[in-house]
């Protein structure tokens, strides 16, 4: 098959959508098939500045093709016309409010346009309906016909999974890939169309070289009990309440060390002016990374007890997946989407959502059951093995992908996630 993703960032932007953009190119390059990825250039996730990275370049197997991230100059000139008199008042008129907001929002990809009137891909998936270019794929979709295949990641607790133009951008889909049940019951209130439930990914072998002990070493955490969160340092996240979790915690277990680990491409106020009131004791107690090589991931969740990020934020939740694959428990927000990949009491713990006093009791359960933490870990490492590497993955993406060119689909068939 001859595909094209579309997704706004891409390595070396990083982040959980773009890592499962380039995973899954990847390996379906790897299985034979023509893969080119159109994307934006830029650096990072929340960069608006031109990164003058190649604009064409073959990276593991994938033609990675860059475009101007304002649009180019069908870019500036809806740009000069919305900034004309009543230039945005008829904007809004002929694309709504949603749609005038998408239309020039960053990264600004019309050129995208004019790419997928040209396209011969059989089928064409687009990533990550947070950003824009999901929309300049909807607008080229009304002038030319081709197979779209919708791959959302909506995070349905969050505003902007709720647009109302998403119906009809997904009415304009042929097919759609979910992450999990509840994100395909999701966007069945806005298209019926046929959905299979994939999910992410993680590569095993990663994970075989994995050293907790030396993290343990370099940041003086010895022996002590360590409660990790490893993610983007923000409230959205959960960062903010497992850090008043663990104000709790340390009540009751002074010996209890935290690391917190992420990127965080703008600080966070409500973050920071907690992580600035910690006492002295508390402050003794705090490791924190602000950024580390994909390569130290594994180490780094190594190193923990107890893994809890309680996020709001979650189209899946990649980072379960790392922390069960070196056999930790887990705790997470009792939300839609993690309720999907969570197993609670099986293979971790659901905590109500920005409750830092459920949190600090999921913690304490933990820590003070080495055999349950053992066995929900195990249990975690097994069901990640079975069902959520990204060959797998790949796998069932390919067969969708074939069925939906052959037209031979029939109603949404949903794997259990």
């Amino acid at each position: 098959m001859r595909i094209l993703h579309v997704t706004p960032m891409y390595s070396p932007a990083v982040g959980g959508a773009e890592w499962h953009a380039q995973r899954l190119s990847e390996c379906l390059a790897s299985r034979g098939h023509e893969v080119t990825v159109v994307t934006s250039n830029v650096g990072s996730v929340w960069s608006r500045a031109f990164a003058n990275l190649p604009r064409m370049e073959i990276l593991q197997g994938v033609r990675v093709e860059r475009l101007h991230p304002q649009g180019g100059r069908l870019g500036g000139f809806v740009s000069a016309w919305q900034n004309l008199r009543g230039g945005y008042r008829s904007s809004k008129w002929v694309l709504g409010c949603d749609g005038v907001a998408l239309i020039g929002g960053h990264p600004a990809l019309l050129q995208l346009i004019p790419f997928l009137a040209r396209t011969d891909a059989d089928i064409v998936g687009v990533f990550n309906w947070r950003w824009p270019p999901a929309y300049h794929a909807y607008l080229a979709r009304k002038w030319k016909r081709f197979t779209l295949v919708a791959i959302p990641l909506f995070h349905p607790a969050e505003e902007w999974a709720h647009r109302p133009l998403h119906k009809k951008m997904l009415g304009k889909c042929d097919a759609a890939i979910a992450n999990t049940a509840y994100e395909a019951e999701f966007m069945s209130g806005f298209a019926k169309i046929p959905v299979e439930v994939a999910g992410v990914g993680v590569d095993p072998e990663k994970y075989e070289d994995r050293n907790g002990m030396e993290v343990r070493k370099q940041y003086g955490l010895a022996s002590f009990p360590v409660v990790g969160f490893v993610g983007r340092q923000d409230c959205g996240k959960g960062a903010d309440t497992v850090l008043r979790a663990m104000r709790i915690v340390w009540r009751t277990d002074r010996e209890a060390r935290f690391l917190m680990a992420g990127f965080q491409p703008s600080p966070d106020r409500e973050v920071e002016a907690l992580l600035h009131s910690l006492t002295n004791f508390e402050r003794e107690r705090l490791v924190r990374i602000r950024n580390f090589a994909e390569a130290e991931k594994p180490s780094i969740f190594d190193a923990l007890d107890v893994f809890v990020m309680p996020s709001m934020a979650e189209s899946f939740g990649i980072a379960y997946l790392d922390a069960w694959m070196c056999g930790k428990p887990v705790i997470g927000a009792r939300i839609g989407p993690t309720e999907c990949v969570i197993e609670e009491n099986r293979d971790g713990l659901l905590v109500a959502p920005r409750d830092p006093e459920d949190t600090a009791r999921a913690i304490l359960d933990l820590l003070c059951n080495s055999a349950k933490r053992e066995a929900l870990g195990r249990r975690g490492q097994r069901k990640v093995v079975e069902r959520y590497t990204w060959e797998r993955v790949a796998e069932r993406v390919e067969k969708f992908y074939m069925a939906v060119c052959a037209s031979k689909i029939g109603p949404s068939r949903r794997l259990a996630a």
